[in-house]
């Protein structure tokens, strides 16, 4: 008889083993330390398949300017540029958004229902629905760009350390695998909504929790990294762009003759960044903006005329199906191979029906628990978004920018728009997924004849141009009230964007210097007033006052400064009060476990408090300090327990994860102010892994008056100063000038300047 592993002991073993062959591959794959000046001369230049000469200037912090006299070479240009920086991450990405992270892990069970997740998803078979119906230009514009990371490749003496450590092959990029890192990056923030609650739906009494989660109206990011979460849910979220603040100034409210623009968008925080810094010069292409590694164009920035960011809006662009009952004839299967780094392959099930694939096959979920059920993602149908954004990149006016966007599908953006002669405006790039009964939007599942009947493009929804308040603010709030057809089931809570709203609104005329200041605000409102009704409910209890923690709480002014004892007494007391609401409110395990990590919990904690009568809160009082002081030292502050490291996600292995944890800080900001660092609800010390990645800001009547900065640094290779060079402008507020003019360009991008010539030369 053979004696079977039990699944843990299995689980542990193949996990322990793993850990063990990568510690051995990173033992002996060291990065070789490079200065600046040697990561510089690895961009050798030279002869290349270009039409004429191409300079490419950098500054001392590797950020490129690109100077060509074609689109066809800018675009390669841009390939050098990105292969350079960041070939390493693009190569993960692209195993990563293809499902094929198991061949970099090896065998790790949540890693390989990751790979199984992501292609039932489909990003791949989008791309190719993509490519298909790209406009010839912006394909031209892809086959070049991705000729100039395969040039730069090749030419490379040293691959970056991942080729090594995670075995990757060198073959040639294709066109394909940046369209796929591009529907990566368009993945549907709905998707996370729906595993977690279809792994609720397995017990009883989840109705209540995902009723709770539609009447909240609120969908955080952060309030998705908790126990129902779901390591696939948890990746989208931090590999998309899931969060930003977006605000635009018009000119006669701003110090300038042009209108102002801001952004920062929020992403998971990892090394290298999800962002680079770039700007390019060609005969229709004069640019400068942020630009996600892999892809070709930028997502937020300015040209000559307009600048351009945005913020994800949650919108709905995946409906669920109960396939329960569908017959088996009009289901396809077919099976696809895992490979698995130092293990056996693994085939997989994908099942499609004519309303999508089958998700609740994922080995995540209790298949005994919950009906058969299939997603319909708009993305699968295929959509040009590239096309889109570079046309936004080169739109000279309000009329253009708009129209960029009509063909746009996901995922869903509200776009900001600000422009030279002052204007500013908003349009919702989305395309909205119309029911034959609109009204079932928001169930959770549908039946199958409830299909899709149309979409709402970007030409139907609402738009919004020069507002009376010469304000447009965007934080992954509701765009416009009352839409026809619910846009998302939640958006964030409001307090970012009320914030930057009350930092504007009274200013006669904002300055850079007052957006500068914006994007490093730590100020909750919401935890204030929670905090003032804490002040009046504990007047009541005089005896207390006299504890340490009672009188940080009581001084707090609502700032989550890394220095601010406030901020950690607030957060102790106010988790030990939640459970207690959680319990009070919720009968079912069900339902205490969605609101046990509740990202919005600060008004609904205010409003219980202000109606508890005298004797229970005192009773309840008596219980949460000595619960509280537990984790309250007095001395103790907001940095002591909000904690970031700027490591690379090799940093979270042990024994040898340290070499690559790379600078470790008690933060400032916290899940709802402008300056976001988002963690778990927990009065114990945590981790920040999603916020503020980088920032932006233009004064568009001024074409060199351009700022940015990034939360470590341009460079991808793991043992180089660039890697990490920002951070210490970044926790300074102090930003890196990327001017537009290419005579401001050449007197300051001196470090290096790279020069590839045509192959006739």
């Amino acid at each position: 008889m053979v004696q079977k592993f039990p699944s843990t002991f299995k689980f542990f073993y193949i996990s322990f083993l793993n850990l063990y062959l990568v510690s051995c591959s990173i033992l002996t794959s060291n990065p070789e330390p490079l200065t600046t000046s040697q990561r510089m001369m690895a961009v050798k230049g030279g002869v290349a398949p270009v039409d004429a000469s191409i300079k490419i200037y950098w500054d001392q912090h590797a950020i490129p300017f690109i100077e060509a006299k074609s689109e066809s070479d800018g675009a390669f240009a841009l390939g050098v540029v990105h292969g350079h920086l960041r070939l390493g991450q693009i190569m993960l990405l692209k195993h990563i958004s293809q499902g094929r992270i198991s061949e970099l892990s090896g065998p790790i069970p949540q890693v390989a229902t990751i790979d199984h997740g992501i292609r039932i998803l489909g990003l791949k078979a989008s791309a190719e629905r993509s490519l298909e119906i790209m406009e010839p230009q912006t394909k031209r514009w892809l086959e070049r760009f991705t000729d100039g990371i395969n040039w730069y490749k090749a030419q490379l003496d040293d691959l970056p350390v991942e080729f090594s450590l995670f075995d990757l092959e060198n073959d040639p990029l294709t066109t394909l695998d940046m369209m796929t890192i591009a529907r990566l990056a368009s993945a549907d923030l709905t998707w996370g909504v729906y595993l977690r609650f279809l792994k609720l739906a397995e017990k009883q009494g989840w109705e209540k929790a995902y009723q709770v989660f539609l009447n909240k109206k609120q969908f955080d990011i952060a309030s998705f990294q908790n126990k129902t979460a779901t390591e696939l849910s948890e990746l989208i979220m931090k590999l998309s762009r899931s969060g930003s603040n977006s605000i635009v100034v018009h000119k006669d409210h701003a110090a300038s003759t042009g209108a102002l623009i801001a952004n920062d968008p929020h992403v998971g925080l990892f090394l290298p960044n999800f962002w680079l810094i770039a700007g390019i010069k060609t005969p229709q292409f004069h640019s400068v903006g942020l630009m996600i590694p892999g892809l070709p164009f930028f997502g937020l920035g300015r040209n000559q005329n307009i600048s351009w960011g945005g913020t994800n809006m949650r919108g709905i662009s995946s409906h669920l199906y109960d396939v329960s009952q569908m017959p088996a004839e009009q289901i396809k299967v077919r099976k696809e191979t895992l490979k698995r780094r130092w293990w056996w392959s693994r085939e997989v099930e994908i099942r499609e029906t004519p309303v999508g694939p089958i998700l609740s096959d994922l080995d995540y979920f209790d298949q005994d628990k919950i009906p058969v059920v299939a997603i319909n993602w708009l993305g699968r149908q295929g959509s040009d978004e590239l096309t889109a954004f570079l046309k936004a990149n080169k739109a000279k006016n309000w009329e253009e920018f708009s129209k960029a966007f009509h063909d746009y599908r996901v995922s869903a953006q509200n776009m900001v728009y600000a422009d030279k002669n002052g204007n500013i405006g908003m349009v919702l790039a989305y395309g909205q997924p119309v029911l034959k009964d609109p009204s079932e939007t928001l169930k959770l599942i549908k039946e199958p004849n409830n299909k899709i009947q149309g979409v709402l493009t970007p030409r139907d929804l609402p738009k919004a141009y020069n507002p009376k308040s010469g304000l447009l603010a965007s934080a992954n709030n509701q765009p416009f009230t009352s839409p026809p057809i619910p846009i998302a089931h939640g958006y964030a809570p409001n307090d970012r964007h009320e914030r930057m709203i009350e930092l504007l609104k009274d200013k006669s005329k904002v300055t850079l210097e007052d957006l500068k200041e914006l994007q490093g605000d730590v100020y909750s409102q919401s935890a204030f007033q929670l905090k003032q009704t804490w002040a009046r409910r504990l007047d009541e209890i005089p005896q207390l006052k006299d504890y340490s923690l009672i009188k940080a709480l009581i001084s707090w002014d609502g700032k989550y400064n890394a220095s601010s004892a406030g901020a950690v007494a607030f957060e102790i007391l106010s988790y030990q009060a939640w459970q207690s609401y959680v319990e009070d409110f919720a009968s079912r395990p069900t339902l205490q476990a969605y609101l046990t990590g509740y990202g919005g919990w600060k008004p609904i904690l205010s409003k219980w408090l202000d109606e508890l009568d005298g004797d229970r809160f005192k009773s309840l009082a008596e219980i949460w300090l000595p619960s509280s002081q537990e984790h309250w030292h007095e001395g103790q502050t907001w940095g002591d327990i909000h904690i970031q490291t700027m490591q690379s996600p090799l940093g979270m292995l042990p024994l040898v994860g340290e070499r690559f944890r790379f600078r470790q800080y008690g933060a400032d900001g916290g899940n709802d102010t402008l300056f976001k660092t988002g963690r778990v609800f927990s009065p114990k010390q945590e981790s920040v892994t999603y916020g503020a990645s980088s920032r932006h800001i233009s004064d568009m009547g001024d074409p060199d008056a351009n700022y940015f900065i990034l939360k470590g640094g341009q460079d991808g290779w793991l043992s180089t100063p660039n890697l990490t060079d920002q951070l210490d402008l970044w926790r300074n507020g102090e930003y890196i000038q990327v001017p537009l003019s290419m005579s401001k360009v050449r007197s300051t991008f001196n470090t290096h300047v790279t020069v590839i010539k045509p192959m006739s030369h």
